[in-house]
């Protein structure tokens, strides 16, 4: 256990030293009982301005959109003082997302099952090939992006290509949006997928780099969709 606790801390070691802007944490905060919502939000130290910021998010997956006044965003203007932790800044802005939470029965312990995690590297593969050992289903998932560069701005877009075969049935899925265009954005990469309780319903999440005269972001966004 020590040794794998040492390789871990030596993995986030090498990630932080390679990328020394603002990294985002990750939290999934579950999914409804019926699958329908799933919440998940992230936290970090501003690049401009080194003070720390929060987001949350409500998904609406059949729609794969947010839920009206489901988007919580917050910035402090508090300095971190040795030992302190930006997860603070998390911890204020979900206070104000829980009547929201409650109102859809978010449960935070019901965070789905997750089917493939991206854990080393800054940079992911946009093709993924895996087996689900759970149930045996093969996946194959293309993430197709185009970035367009003009007078210095960077603009981009994705779109996702999915493939599940199990029991000899093959179900194939298109997500993401490829007309959107995020401005800023230089590179997707899928960080985690996401089986909801029900078994049918996928949250992909995706990773974002943000490239901005202040220097470079990791932030998180998701795709929904499910399974025929």
């Amino acid at each position: 256990m020590k040794r794998w606790i040492a390789i871990v801390a030596l993995m986030l070691a090498f990630v932080s030293a390679a990328f020394a802007g603002d990294v985002a944490t990750l939290v999934n905060l579950g999914f409804s009982p019926d699958s329908a919502y799933f919440m998940f939000g992230f936290y970090g130290l501003n690049v401009a301005t080194d003070k720390p910021y929060a987001e949350v998010y409500l998904v609406d997956t059949a729609k794969n959109d947010f839920v009206s006044g489901g988007a919580f965003k917050g910035m402090y203007g508090a300095e971190l003082q040795p030992g302190w932790d930006p997860a603070g800044g998390f911890y204020k802005l979900f206070s104000d997302a829980t009547p929201m939470a409650r109102k859809y029965r978010i449960d935070h312990l019901a965070q789905g099952r997750l089917v493939y995690l991206l854990i080393n590297g800054e940079d992911g593969p946009d093709a993924l090939s895996f087996k689900d050992f759970d149930t045996g289903a093969q996946w194959d998932v293309a993430l197709k992006e185009t970035v367009e560069e003009k007078a210095g701005a960077i603009s981009s877009s994705f779109g996702l290509e999915v493939s599940v075969e199990s029991g000899g049935k093959k179900s194939s899925v298109k997500a993401g949006n490829p007309t959107i265009k995020r401005k800023g954005v230089a590179n997707y990469t899928i960080r985690e997928i996401i089986v909801a309780p029900d078994g049918r319903t996928v949250v992909m999440i995706i990773e974002k780099l943000v490239k901005s005269a202040d220097g470079s972001s990791v932030h998180y966004m998701v795709e929904t969709f499910r399974l025929p």
